[in-house]
């Protein structure tokens, strides 16, 4: 494998490579980019995330969920819970996720027969913006580009459809963190009912459909959990991945 970042572009553009082959010269190419740094992307800009959202440090790497006013995690207080919800509906997008966005969000990054890392668009977002204030307009562009570089297949041509497609995605993060810190809460009452209702709702629009779940099935013992568990394992609409999970959580399963 050469180490001339200029080879590197050409044979990942080339016409006589394998998706394997391909592969595997991508993620050295974009290895190589990462570790020389100096990325070029443009300080400050036009923050895309909601104000609410803005206390949360990162995206991409939880170890629970942080306010201002605290040193790691957060207390089960009125505030933190009024907080996490806060997020949680900021996050949510007001139609369902398309099926055809979710299969290209859910792509696997890794191959496991073969070994090959796939490098896709979401690990150019989490090199560029790995502070929540760090997803900008500017910095989406310069993702957008990284990404037209490695070339990523599917990226779009200009900036706006591409925030269009990826900016939900990054919403999506602190939506399934939200529902993690929730499951966790000790003083269920204070779940009832509008967790649930949330967690619903992500199913609905496909948006952390899955961690929505988990959280009903850590919750079950709260009637308005089991409710929802039921009629999520039953819902046509579900995918049959987030049906078969509801089910597996329903009691005597």
């Amino acid at each position: 494998m050469p180490e001339d970042e200029a080879e590197l572009r050409r044979m990942v553009r080339g016409a006589s490579l394998g998706d394997d082959e391909r592969d595997r010269v991508r993620e050295r190419l974009w290895r190589l980019r990462r570790d020389r740094g100096g990325d070029g992307a443009p300080e400050g800009g036009e923050v895309l995330l909601p104000e609410v959202v803005l206390t949360v440090p990162t995206p991409w790497l939880w170890e629970g969920w942080t306010l201002p006013s605290s040193d790691r995690y957060v207390d089960e207080d009125a505030e933190s819970i009024a907080h996490v919800r806060a997020v949680l509906e900021a996050c949510l997008p007001d139609e369902p996720v398309p099926r055809e966005v979710r299969a290209v969000w859910d792509a696997p990054d890794w191959d496991a027969d073969t070994g090959i890392r796939r490098i896709g668009v979401p690990d150019v977002l989490r090199r560029l913006m790995p502070e929540t204030r760090l997803v900008t307009r500017e910095r989406m562009a310069a993702a957008r580009a990284e990404a037209e570089v490695l070339a990523i297949p599917g990226v779009p041509g200009e900036v706006e459809p591409f925030i269009a497609f990826w900016l939900p995605y990054v919403r999506e993060q602190f939506a399934d963190a939200a529902l993690r810190w929730i499951a966790q809460v000790d003083e269920e009452d204070r779940l009832v009912p509008w967790a649930m209702e949330l967690a619903l709702c992500c199913v609905e629009r496909r948006c952390a459909a899955e961690q929505a779940v988990w959280m009903l099935r850590w919750t079950v013992d709260v009637p308005e959990s089991l409710a929802a568990l039921r009629r999520i394992a039953t819902d046509p609409a579900a995918g049959a991945d987030v049906r078969g999970l509801a089910e597996d959580g329903l009691p005597g399963s």
